[in-house]
Order: C-alpha cells, then sequence, then structure tokens
C-alpha cells in the first residue's frame, strides 16, 4: 500500500526558499571576505572570485575552509 502525505505548495515553497537563501548568504559572506581581505594581492582576488561564481556553492566552502585564513 502506497503511503500518500498531503504536501501543500506552501511547504514546497519554504523547502526550496529556504536552502536557496542560505546558498545566498554563503557565497555574499565569502565574497564579502574575498573583497576585505588585505592579505591577498588582486590576481588571488579575481581568481577567487572567479571560482565562486563558476562553482558557487563548492567554490564558497573551499574559500571559507581553506583559503580564508591564507596568505597569497
Amino acid at each position: 500500500m502506497l503511503l500518500q502525505t498531503n504536501v501543500n505548495s506552501n511547504q514546497i515553497a519554504l523547502f526550496i526558499i529556504i536552502p536557496a537563501i542560505l546558498w545566498l548568504i554563503l557565497i555574499l559572506v565569502a565574497l564579502y571576505h574575498i573583497s576585505r581581505n588585505s592579505g591577498m594581492n588582486f590576481t588571488v582576488k579575481v581568481l577567487w572570485f572567479i571560482i565562486i561564481i563558476m562553482a558557487p556553492f563548492l567554490g564558497s566552502i573551499v574559500y571559507l575552509i581553506w583559503g580564508k585564513n591564507r596568505k597569497f
């Protein structure tokens, strides 16, 4: 017997909107930190921006975990 659940459009919207907002915040935090990091030269900043634009989720996580505290 198949289980049926009643899912309305508000629940689906919340399931999509909340992760999308969190994803956007993650990207914006990484880009903000790159722009304010005085320890990085301009070329490295541009490379990180390109990485985050090309692969937003993975790029921002990699930057925040690995690249944030590195001196280039």
